[in-house]
This record gives structure tokens, sequence and C-alpha cells, in this order.
């Protein structure tokens, strides 16, 4: 009885090591399920992302309406400065990625011997929703950002926090729906995109082909987040170590929890103690926890553009690749505070502007959630020095002023 209460506890309460699980049995044991079983779990996995990117467009307009009009009780200039600064944070982690992208994939040899896309596919969904969303991501994105705004226009107090309270509400709603809808079933979701690339004979040149992009993000990662903590002390190494020993505890809590909104209370107890600002900290913190996602536009950038080198596509032009920087910085004002709610928004832009097809599209969903451990902890040490840099930024400008 002790060994059995000590399994679902460690296990069946444990999402990452769900994820892990379903992972191994896909790898080690998908032979032994036959055609028919894949079938059956590939079309449940298939049903549940028909379903998220049914709902997409509430979940975008609802997030990010919650996040403009809470705006409004703040200074609107050091809003909208924040609010730029957010966007070129998350830029430049996109931009990087695709710098990396092409200085390392040349050097990676084999990423494009196997093509993913010359795989026989032997497993199709046996049923599928086909209900089309009602609104496209874009046009959710705009009408969230124009009611947003108009929001925080209003002259009447009373029909403004009015809208902002049922805002809140659609908010808090959409969460709970995701919480009770979506991530008990993420495991269900990973296992069956993961039997079908093993039946489909892609697995092994995904394992074998990721693994080495897996380590590349990772590296990149912890030396970008690096840099930027070491920018903040302004290259003094005794300081550098500071920021980073008072930021670890918070990292590792958004490990565990996937959640940086979840770690939040830690990643300000440490932020406070880096700034020795308490009133910046308890601004910049909650304001950003979700819209400010380091550790995503590394690696769902690179991810991304690692799919279409292994499926023998090229690598899109600085052209195209702005717009889809853009486009990305945008829909990150929208994305959920659950575990695999950070790519949910991007799968879009990443087949409209990377030309991702909707095969690659899971494969990048399937792999984010894999990693969103990780991922977690990027972003909630990147909020730690985001909040430093830009102190920085706002001291300097008083000073010239």
């Amino acid at each position: 009885m002790f060994f059995f209460s000590v399994l679902k506890k460690k296990i069946l309460n444990n999402l990452p090591l769900q994820l892990l699980l379903c992972l191994g049995i896909g790898i080690f044991f998908g032979d032994f399920f036959s055609d028919q079983a894949v079938a059956y779990i590939y079309t449940a996995s298939y049903l549940i992302k028909d379903l998220l990117m049914l709902a997409l467009p509430v979940i975008i307009i609802s997030y990010l309406l919650a996040a403009l009009v809470s705006f409004e009780k703040q200074a609107p200039l050091l809003i909208m400065a924040i609010l730029a600064l957010v966007i070129i944070s998350n830029a430049a982690s996109v931009l990087t990625a695709y710098g990396v992208a092409q200085f390392t994939f040349p050097l990676l040899k084999g990423m494009t011997a196997h093509s993913l896309v010359t795989t026989q596919e032997a497993i199709h969904p046996i049923w599928m929703l086909g209900i089309p969303p009602i609104l496209s991501p874009d046009r959710a994105l705009l009408i969230g950002i124009t009611i947003g705004l108009i929001t925080n226009l209003i002259p009447s107090q009373a029909l403004g926090q009015f809208v902002k309270k049922w805002s809140f509400r659609l908010r808090d709603g959409t969460t709970r729906g995701l919480k009770r809808g979506f991530i008990p079933f993420l495991p269900i979701y990973v296992l069956g995109f993961v039997l079908k690339l093993d039946r489909d004979g892609s697995l092994g040149i995904l394992v074998q082909n990721y693994g080495r992009v897996f380590v590349l993000s990772c590296f990149l990662i912890i030396a970008y987040i690096a840099l930027l903590y070491a920018m903040a002390a302004r290259f003094k190494g005794s300081v550098w170590l500071n920021f980073i020993r008072e930021m670890v505890p918070a990292g590792l809590t958004g490990f565990s929890t996937m959640s940086s909104a979840a770690t939040m209370p830690v990643t300000l107890a440490a932020t406070e103690k880096n700034l020795q600002d308490r009133s910046y900290a308890d601004f910049v913190i909650p304001t950003t926890v979700n819209i400010h996602l380091i550790g995503d536009g590394l690696n769902i950038a690179l991810t991304s553009l690692a799919l279409l080198v292994m499926a023998g596509q090229p690598l899109p032009g600085m052209h195209d690749y702005l717009y889809f920087t853009l486009y990305y910085c945008l829909a990150k004002f929208s994305c959920a505070g659950v575990p695999g709610g950070g790519v949910l928004v991007i799968l879009p832009v990443a087949q409209t502007y990377l030309g991702l097809n909707p095969e690659m599209t899971s494969l990048l969903a399937t792999i984010y959630i894999l990693q969103d451990p990780i991922l977690t902890s990027a972003n909630v040490m990147g909020n730690g020095a985001f909040a430093l840099l830009t102190r920085n930024f706002f001291k300097a400008f008083e000073a010239k002023n």
C-alpha cells in the first residue's frame, strides 16, 4: 500500500514525469501496440489538438484583453515603455535563434540526410472534428487589442470597471477550462503523437536529429541568460554571480511548477533582493510574467527552423522571418499561463509565416510540451534579468534628464 501511495504521489500527480513516461512508452514499447490501438490513441491526440485550435481565439482574446485592461492602473508612459521593451526583448530572442540556426545548422551533419516528409504515413485519425475556428488568430489578436485599448479610454469609470471585471472573469474561466480540459489530457496528447511518429518511422529520425538541436537549444538558453545578467551587472563577476545565485531558487521553482505565474512569489522575492527596489519589482514582475518569455523565443524559433531543415526545406529568408517575429511578439501577449500554453498561440503563426505543415506544428507542440519545465525555468530567469536591465535603463534615462 505504501508503494502504491508513493507511486501515485510521485508519478501519477507529477505532470513532467507523466510526460516523460509517455515518451518512454512510445519510444521503447511502441512496437507492442497494434495499428488499430495506435490509430485510436492518435485520434484522441488529434481531437485534443482540434479542440484547442477551435478554442484558440477565445484563449487569445481573454488573456490579451485582461493583460491590457490591467495596465490602466499604472502610469501610461511607464506601461508603454515596458511594453516596448518586452517586444524588443522577445524579438531579440527570436532573431538570435535565427542567427544561431544560420550559423550552426550547416555544421550539424546529417540533419538533411533523412527527410521527415519521405517517411510513409501509416497512421491516420479515425475521426476528425472538421469544424473550422470562428476567428483566425490574427483577427482574435486585433479584437483583443482593440477592446483592451478602448476600455482604457472609456471616460465612465463605472463602465470601465464593469468591462475590466468581466475581462478578468473571462480570463480566469479560460484558465480553469485549460487546467480541467487540457492539462489532464496532455499525456494522451503526447503519447498519441509519439506512437504515430514511431509507427510512421519518423521517430528515430526525429530523435537522432533533434537530440543535437535540444543540446544546442540548452546551450543557447544558458549562454543568452548568462549574458543578460552579465549586462545587468555591467560585466562585474561578483555582482553577476550574486544575481544568478539569488534567482536560482526561482528558476528551480519554475522547473517544478511549469508555470511562470505560479512561480511569481519566488521570482518577486529574488528580484527584490537583486534590485534593492521593492516598488519597481512589484510593478515589473507581475506586468511581464506571462508576456516576456525568453526561453520560449529561443526554443520555439530554433525548433521550428530545425523541423524545416529536417523536412528538407530551406531556412526562411530574413523578410519572411521578420513577419514571423512580428506576429510572434504580438501573439505572446495572449499566452495562457498553463503548461504547454506558451506554444498554443504560436502554432498558426509558425504555420503561416514559416511554412510549417500541420504535421510539423504537431511535432513543435509535442517537443515544446516535453521541454516545458526547462523553458519555464528559462522564462523565470529571463524575467529577473529583464527587471534588472530595464531598471538600469530607466535610471540612465532619468540621469540624462
